[in-house]
């Protein structure tokens, strides 16, 4: 069996999908091949199999022409996303499957992909709604971390029982392995929150609460902070953006833009609280339940609203006012947000948490067989 694993976003992809492809390489009969966007892949792709200690598959650049490198040069991300897959649908015809992490992969079809099985490794496990979310139908094999999420899919009828597997989530098995790699410390040895504010502008609380929130831990004695938006946010503004936050550091302030440390975990393990709005990251956060406090400048009626089920984890602050009182009491109600936190939790990723490589593996190989 020939298998393509494509990265066709930002590196953040490999810390879901790389374990999975290596525990696939290693069972006899199929061929793994990676194929990547973003040159920054490759460093990220070396890095989780030295910590798994794990052969590289074969791995290949995605060809680009003019356009798709143009759109890049002018971070049109999304659009230069759907070029580029359509410019290579004769590569990856040659394949028996095709395995992706998001669901614009499911356009592959009416672009022309033929031959090969659709697969879909699902990352993130919020409950945020994705516009493109109904793509999902177009795959042959959807891999999905836990029944939360499977219920949501075949509730809205875009994924079928005999055609879903809930397998876990890869990203913490290769959290496992790297982890001892980063400790964030801050000199004065206070522990660290985590502002971790979405990309989507309808959603995020960054626009209008970043700064006072920077502000405001700059004048307490409690928490550092660790602010590390959703790499997204950068895509567009040529690096305005970044800048404008990077000015923002200090001593008790650590502002990341881009490291692997956004990615793989590092912060969300290490903080001891979560102050964001609607990114998964949480769930990874809640691995080890601590208290969380939930931005909603916008007043979002979000009650009852299964999108926001993660704001039921902790406080939700809806006034500016309220934000470093919630954030310095957050601590002590924590004991009422912990029992529905580790509930959710096993709703979301499953029993056991580690293994979920080998299971999407084992899982992808027995669709195949049979297919």
């Amino acid at each position: 069996m020939k298998i393509a694993f494509i990265y066709i976003a930002e590196p953040y992809q490999c810390y879901h999908t790389a374990s999975v492809a290596s525990a696939l390489a290693a069972i006899p009969g199929h061929d793994v091949v990676e194929y990547y966007s973003f040159p920054e892949t490759v460093e990220h792709l070396s890095r989780i199999r030295q910590a798994l200690d794990v052969p590289a598959p074969p791995l290949k650049a995605f060809p680009k022409s003019l356009k798709a490198r143009l759109l890049k040069r002018a971070r049109r991300l999304d659009q230069e996303r759907l070029v580029v897959l359509r410019e290579n649908i004769a590569e990856l015809n040659q394949y028996d499957a095709v395995v992706a992490t998001e669901y614009t992969g499911g356009v592959l079809k009416e672009m022309g992909l033929a031959g090969p099985k659709l697969i879909l490794l699902m990352h993130g496990a919020g409950d945020r709604y994705v516009n493109d979310e109904h793509l999902v139908r177009e795959f042959d094999l959807t891999l999905v971390p836990g029944p939360k999420v499977e219920s949501y899919f075949q509730d809205r009828g875009l994924l079928r029982p005999e055609t879903t597997r809930v397998v876990g989530y890869p990203k913490f098995d290769v959290f496992e392995a790297v982890q001892r790699e980063n400790t964030v410390s801050f000199a004065n040895g206070r522990p660290f929150a985590l502002y971790n504010p979405h990309y989507q502008r309808k959603l995020t609380s960054a626009s209008g609460w970043m700064m006072p929130l920077i502000r405001g831990f700059k004048a307490q004695s409690d928490y550092n902070l660790v602010v590390a938006p959703h790499i997204k946010t950068f895509h567009r503004g040529f690096g305005i953006r970044e800048r404008q936050l990077k000015r923002q550091r200090s001593p008790e302030v650590l502002v990341d833009t881009g490291s692997s440390a956004m990615l793989d975990m590092t912060y969300t393990s290490q903080a001891a609280l979560y102050i964001g709005d609607v990114s998964s990251q949480v769930y990874e956060f809640l691995a080890i339940p601590r208290p969380c406090v939930f931005l909603n400048p916008r007043k979002l009626p979000w009650q009852d609203d299964p999108y926001f089920l993660h704001w039921t984890l902790g406080e939700v602050v809806e006034d500016l006012d309220d934000l470093m009182p919630a954030i310095a009491r957050a601590q002590e109600r924590h004991a009422f947000y912990r029992p529905a936190q580790e509930k959710l939790f096993r709703e979301t990723f499953g029993e056991p948490l580690l293994g979920a490589s080998q299971r999407a593996a084992d899982a992808i190989a027995q669709f195949m067989i049979a297919a």
